[in-house]
């Protein structure tokens, strides 16, 4: 039936190509959204633009995701994959360009991350489908662990040294950098062997489009677990997930340098780090994966609640250290048997879906918990709504159909 063939072993040559092209990017999308934050904030003073500058790609990604991800199933991943780090990193020439020659401003960096969204939207279903097809479906959650590993560990050492970097090399190079990386990965990524989708090839019309959608949503609320999964990120996002967009704003207010942000970036990101470790070393069962799950989602919200309410730089990054890795280990377990429970056929449409749901809140909170940051104490309402998410987060953990759901799709 047209089925995809599974690579042998987990480390083959296209994954490694993946790997490292996305870790060259990663390190240039580290520093640019550092600088070109720090750059924003220091000409504004607002922490409602940062919310605004921040929720730009998670509106993008809401409205455009369902479509782009019914579009990457048909396309060739290999060359979309291509075009868009090609495209982003002529762009980030030409931001960096205008901001050596001082003509940048909030309105072009606006703009740019606009259509930075815009490519990305198309890239991350073409890429989280092709990890799925150039590793054996057995190896998938270590796979996405050393993926997600690679990732933080990258962030972990740009982060810590993120600020001094900003004030070393100034924001006109690091863009540019960031635009030079793109075009690396874009290189690398034309010698990954791409395997066809079961849709490749196929017109891309309106019809069939609004037909994958369809499929989409219908395959999402068909299944009580995934349906339950929607409605309660879109609801815990929208509660918890601004703080983290605005960790910048937050660190100011509390009286922190931008040295002092980027160590606290760096230790959340060795959280993240540590979760995805032991999950890629650790083959846990199916029934441990699901008290692993419950367990970390709703630890994860006391740690950041915590972590909000502490005046020292200390006990702050502890809780967030502890808050990022819960968060992490919840998210890798559930991720993986959601991958698996995806119809092979248009598995990048109900992506799109789920993330479009999923980012409607984070985008929707980013916006919100920047307006209210203006005019209130961040730490107060940052507190307020990890508190509150905590509802959401145990209905769906501690739920029968949700334990049935990770242990039929642990292996």
């Amino acid at each position: 039936m047209g089925g995809i063939p599974v690579k042998k072993k987990l480390w083959n040559k296209d994954f490694i190509l993946l790997l490292q092209g996305n870790a060259v990017s990663t390190i240039g999308d580290l520093m640019y959204s550092v600088a070109i934050g720090y750059w924003v904030y220091q000409q504004t003073g607002s922490s409602a633009l940062m919310g605004i500058m921040s929720s730009i790609s998670m509106f993008v990604t809401m409205f455009l995701s369902p479509i782009c991800g019914s579009i990457a199933d048909k396309c060739n991943r290999k060359w979309l994959m291509v075009g868009i780090d090609a495209f982003q990193g002529v762009m980030m020439l030409g931001v960096g360009i205008l901001a050596w020659q001082n003509a940048l401003s909030v309105p072009i960096v606006l703009i740019a991350a606009f259509l930075a969204s815009f490519g990305s939207v198309f890239y991350s279903p073409a890429v989280s489908t092709l990890v799925l097809d150039i590793i054996p479906r057995e190896e998938l959650v270590r796979g996405q662990s050393v993926q997600s590993g690679i990732s933080s560990l990258i962030n972990l050492m740009g982060s810590g040294f993120s600020g001094a970097m900003v004030a070393f090399l100034g924001v006109p190079l690091i863009v540019v950098l960031n635009g030079l990386s793109n075009l690396y990965s874009a290189l690398t990524e034309c010698f990954i062997h791409v395997p066809r989708t079961l849709q490749q090839g196929q017109q891309v019309t309106v019809p069939g489009i609004l037909r994958d959608m369809k499929t989409a949503i219908l395959t999402v609320f068909s299944d009580g677990c995934l349906k339950r999964f929607v409605r309660c990120a879109l609801i815990a996002n929208l509660l918890a997930a601004g703080p983290m967009m605005l960790m910048l704003p937050f660190c100011m207010e509390k009286g922190f340098t931008v040295d002092m942000y980027g160590y606290l970036m760096a230790i959340s990101t060795a959280g993240s780090l540590v979760s995805v470790l032991i999950l890629g070393i650790v083959k846990l069962s199916p029934k441990a994966r699901f008290r692993v799950m419950a367990v970390s989602f709703v630890s994860s919200m006391l740690f950041f609640t915590i972590a909000y309410f502490s005046s020292g730089f200390i006990p702050l990054s502890v809780m967030y250290f502890l808050g990022c890795m819960t968060n992490g280990a919840g998210n890798a377990v559930f991720n993986a048997s959601m991958m698996l429970a995806l119809p092979e056929e248009n598995r990048s449409a109900i992506m799109g879906f789920i993330q479009s749901a999923c980012c409607g809140g984070t985008a929707l909170s980013a916006l919100l918990y920047g307006l209210l940051g203006d005019v209130m104490p961040m730490y107060i309402v940052f507190a307020a709504g990890n508190t509150l998410s905590l509802l959401p987060m145990m209905y769906l953990c501690f739920n029968k159909q949700t334990k049935a759901f990770i242990t039929e799709h642990g292996e």
